[in-house]
């Protein structure tokens, strides 16, 4: 670089680009020449096209700020979110909502909503066939639910008073994702409209939309509400390591790739209250597998889609074809999705997990399609 180009590729200039606003603040410190020095160069080539471009097109900008900045703890419909990037870049067209955190499509609610129905009913005392005779009555899934209402009867086992408070509380957090995350059909309009939950409309001001204004983020607000003050300060009194345990109910995020592997774990912890036995492995018994990620198809899908990325930016059109024409604007979008998903396999470790290039644990049959 000559001397201009290095005062332009500096951190203010960087801080005050577009493309910086797909990245937090702190990655200009992560990323340093020293550490990282091929992505480094790429990074600074991204900033040199913007410049090059001029004023940048609001819909290109629009894309940056809404889209580009994917979940750091991986995404549940990988490999949608990133498509949805690409299918934006090809219509030069942001859409209205956007596959980030928070986002989470209606068949995963639905099931959902029949685990914690087998929750609400075992803290009801209700009897095991009365609940299998009601599931019954409804659209399987592809499971057999009298299989996973008994397991989780059996896996809470006997009634108590602190394992139905600690139920009731992870029923309502539960519940209260399954009514506030947001889908392309579905804008906190379609689930539980006659449950109380929380502020439905999140906090946008303190936390975020994550690209889908005016919807905030809805992690807090559910928190505040007196009545979950009161099953919290019961759980704080009553469970050892309760604290632990309250921030993996509040962590129970649908939008994670294994959520329901998560779940089976919490009912798991939550039988076990009372006991002295240590903890051992949580079997499979939610049939939830089908669910959550193979990691080693999606580190194959993953490869692939960043060769593909490099060489359509190499002029190879044909290997991304529902990008079209190559512009200036596109080259520059692709580039900084291209630095963004290379980036994030590299130094976040969930998503890195989700692409399979880190140890990811016990992986499912969800393959990625696209």
């Amino acid at each position: 670089m000559n001397g201009t180009e290095h005062t332009l590729w500096s951190h203010t200039p960087w801080n005050d680009s577009i493309s910086a606003k797909a990245y937090n603040p702190d990655w200009w410190d992560t990323l340093t020449p020293d550490k990282e020095p091929a992505l480094w160069k790429e990074l600074a080539s991204i900033f040199e096209q913007e410049q090059a471009i001029g004023p940048i097109p609001g819909w290109a900008s629009e894309i940056v700020v809404r889209m580009m900045e994917l979940p750091m703890c991986g995404y549940y419909a990988y490999p949608a979110n990133v498509v949805q990037v690409i299918d934006a870049i090809a219509a030069e067209r942001c859409p209205d909502v956007v596959m980030r955190c928070y986002t989470v499509d209606s068949e995963r609610k639905v099931l959902l909503s029949y685990y914690v129905y087998c929750l609400d009913a075992w803290s009801k005392g209700a009897p095991l066939p009365h609940v299998v005779a009601e599931l019954s009555l409804r659209d399987q899934l592809g499971k057999e639910w009298g299989g996973i209402a008994q397991a989780i009867y059996q896996t809470l086992g006997e009634t108590s008073e602190i394992k139905r408070t600690t139920v009731e509380r992870l029923i309502h957090r539960l519940r209260w994702w399954i009514k506030s995350l947001i889908w392309l059909d579905d804008k906190r309009d379609r689930f539980l409209l006659d449950v109380y939950s929380g502020d439905i409309r999140g906090d946008e001001e303190g936390w975020g939309a994550y690209g889908n204004t005016p919807f905030g983020d809805p992690y807090f607000t559910e928190l505040t509400l007196p009545h979950v003050k009161e099953l919290e300060e019961r759980i704080l009194a009553d469970v050892p390591e309760g604290k632990n345990l309250l921030d993996r109910i509040h962590s129970t995020w649908l939008c994670a790739p294994k959520a329901f592997r998560y779940l089976e774990k919490l009912i798991s912890e939550i039988g076990a209250l009372g006991s002295s036995a240590p903890p051992g492995d949580t079997p499979p018994f939610l049939q939830c597998e089908d669910t959550y990620p193979d990691f080693v198809a999606n580190h194959r899908h993953f490869t692939d889609l960043l060769q593909r990325l490099r060489r359509w930016l190499d002029g190879h059109k044909g290997s991304v074809q529902s990008l079209g024409e190559m512009s200036p604007v596109k080259r520059w979008l692709v580039h900084l999705l291209w630095h963004k998903l290379v980036f994030h396999a590299t130094h976040e470790e969930n998503f890195a997990k989700l692409v399979g290039a880190r140890q990811h644990g016990k992986s499912g049959s969800k393959r990625p399609d696209g």
